[in-house]
């Protein structure tokens, strides 16, 4: 790399710095339950999702996911569980989406307080494993369950903790730039 290109990625650097709001060091990010056990309460929720996901669901009221979007699926879900489920409906409140600072979309799960947030996202966290292992939720994609302040997020990321976080973006490379016929003549072969 020469000084000049060097000069030039120096350059839009700084300018991306400066379309980027400074509020957005500042956002509210998630964070996932921490370590220990959980209550006894939730070890036969973890049984039923991974043994028997269809009964979980028909315990829950949740009917197949449809549409081709993740987050009205997720939202439906957590809608069809909380007005169908006594136990659910005593834990969260109601379902919202919400957007993060680049535009991503998540279902915000408001709490009623009655378990703690820790608690109540190993909830949701196996009602979601439950739905995508017996069909109901179609998309490949994984959804990950994390605190918000004091409710629960669910939104589409392949890794943890991506909320409010900057998108990586892929680097590209770009082609070095080819030789210009005026700095190299060509010459007629040495006889």
């Amino acid at each position: 790399m020469n000084n000049e290109d060097f000069i030039r990625q120096q350059v839009f650097r700084l300018l991306r710095e400066q379309e980027e709001p400074a509020d957005k060091q500042d956002l509210p990010s998630t964070s996932g339950p921490g370590p220990g056990r959980f209550k006894k309460e939730l070890q036969n929720l973890k049984a039923l999702s991974d043994s028997s996901p269809k009964q979980l669901m028909q315990n829950l009221g949740i009917k197949p996911g449809v549409g081709n979007k993740h987050i009205p699926v997720l939202m439906k879900m957590m809608s069809d569980a909380i007005s169908s489920a006594e136990e659910m409906g005593a834990v969260y409140n109601s379902v919202a989406e919400q957007k993060d600072a680049y535009g991503r979309s998540g279902a915000l799960i408001k709490l009623t307080g009655e378990l703690s947030a820790r608690d109540s996202l190993v909830f949701i966290r196996e009602t979601f494993l439950g739905a995508k292992k017996a069909g109901f939720f179609p998309f490949a994609d994984d959804i990950q369950v994390e605190i918000l302040g004091d409710q629960i997020l669910a939104y589409p990321s392949a890794k943890p903790f991506r909320w409010n976080k900057k998108p990586k973006t892929a680097k590209t490379s770009t082609p070095e730039s080819a030789p210009s016929d005026s700095k190299e003549e060509s010459k007629p072969p040495a006889e």
